[in-house]
């Protein structure tokens, strides 16, 4: 998959990339949607025994934005620490870092990416060593029954060919999505819309998000360059 995926950052060009994030970090919630658009598409075509089902992906799904967030932390500067061990469990994804954890847990995230059939569990264990439970956000391919930030890419495991999009800024009448990196507009009566939780973000505005917690815990460890 990382294949796949780096094909794809090649062809948009890195260097453009970086630029126009470090330009204006918001620019990156479309072009990630377009990027792992083009990345899972890429992937089907090769994969002929998934038969386009999208449901025997979500595992995989979920190992493609771990490795597409690490790119995009450091495409944008922001600080991180990965695979860290503590207390015997080994975490994801610390931003900005251990150090900050353990000093400070209000002003340090944990991210945890579902990748297997454990993530329950490891939440409860994460709640262990994170007491601020609005810290710890959860990547998986659609939305979780948990009680936590859950970033997703799909709106839910029935509709697994239809991005997730954030509503909020588009009329209540109309439900928003992107199917096959193509926009489209899929109207709904808003009574006939099944509630969307709170919790649950579309995956792509996972760094601009990151960015905004570590503005506002006033972290002073990193710079943007330029």
């Amino acid at each position: 998959m990382k294949n796949e995926l780096y094909s794809v950052l090649n062809d948009f060009g890195k260097e453009n990339i970086q630029i126009e994030f470090q330009n204006n970090i918001n620019s990156s919630i479309p072009k990630i949607k377009e990027i792992l658009s083009k990345t899972i598409a890429t992937i089907f075509e090769k994969k002929e025994n998934i038969d386009s089902d999208y449901n025997n992906f979500e595992k995989p799904i979920s190992i493609l934005c771990e490795a597409f967030l690490h790119y995009l932390l450091t495409t944008t500067s922001l600080p991180s620490q990965r695979k860290v061990m503590l207390k015997e469990l080994e975490i994801d994804l610390i931003i900005p870092d251990i150090k900050t954890l353990f000093k400070d847990p209000k002003k340090t995230l944990i991210i945890k990416f579902d990748k297997d059939s454990s993530t329950i569990e490891y939440i409860k264990k994460i709640d262990n060593i994170q007491k601020n439970k609005e810290n710890i956000w959860i990547v998986s391919s659609s939305p979780l029954d948990i009680n936590y930030r859950n970033y997703v890419i799909y709106k839910n495991k029935e509709e697994c060919q239809t991005f997730f999009d954030n509503n909020k800024s588009i009329d209540k009448n109309y439900n928003n999505c992107v199917i096959d990196g193509k926009n489209q507009i899929n109207k709904k009566k808003h009574n006939n819309m099944p509630t969307i939780n709170p919790n649950v973000i579309p995956f792509f505005s996972i760094i601009v998000d990151i960015n905004k917690f570590l503005k506002d815990t006033k972290y002073r460890g990193f710079k943007f360059v330029t």
